[in-house]
């Protein structure tokens, strides 16, 4: 196989992940957050206060749905 063409693939994947992540970036934070518990994925992360956290979540409400229940 042609070394250019696997050049060309991988170069187009590359790119290709690069505008994913530019074009929905809180889907990466979605992604890490899915994993967690309830009660750490609500509780407030450092350097925010409780109504800070809490309105940082209302900004990505299709992330934080169960916590804004």
């Amino acid at each position: 196989m042609d070394k250019r063409i696997i050049l060309y693939i991988i170069a187009g994947l590359l790119i290709f992940g690069l505008l994913l992540v530019t074009f929905f970036p809180g889907k990466i934070q979605a992604w890490k957050d899915s994993g967690r518990d309830l009660e750490g994925k609500c509780s407030p992360k450092p350097g925010y206060t409780e109504q800070s956290w809490k309105e940082h979540m209302s900004h990505h409400p299709d992330v934080y749905r169960e916590c804004l229940a």
